[in-house]
């Protein structure tokens, strides 16, 4: 017996959604399954990024509260040297 390197994952989606899926699939010849797993690797790279950029943002806040002005600077302030 071949153990399968995948699960099966049972899902409720409104009608027009799947309908857009299941028309997504057969234009672009893939399946289902290949279309849902694309979805998911777009989502987490775009939620990378969106926090990315959230981080850079309160970094950016940071440095000009403090008036840092390169790294150097808040080295020596966090390590006080």
């Amino acid at each position: 017996m071949i153990a399968r390197n995948t699960q099966i994952l049972s899902v409720s989606l409104p009608k027009e959604i799947m309908a857009d899926v299941e028309k997504m699939a057969k234009i672009e010849r893939r399946s289902k399954s290949d279309l849902i797993r694309e979805m998911i690797q777009l989502y987490r790279s775009w939620k990378f990024k969106r926090d990315w950029k959230k981080i850079r943002a309160m970094g950016e806040d940071i440095r000009k509260k403090f008036n840092f002005k390169n790294e150097d600077e808040l080295f020596e302030y966090i390590h006080g040297d």
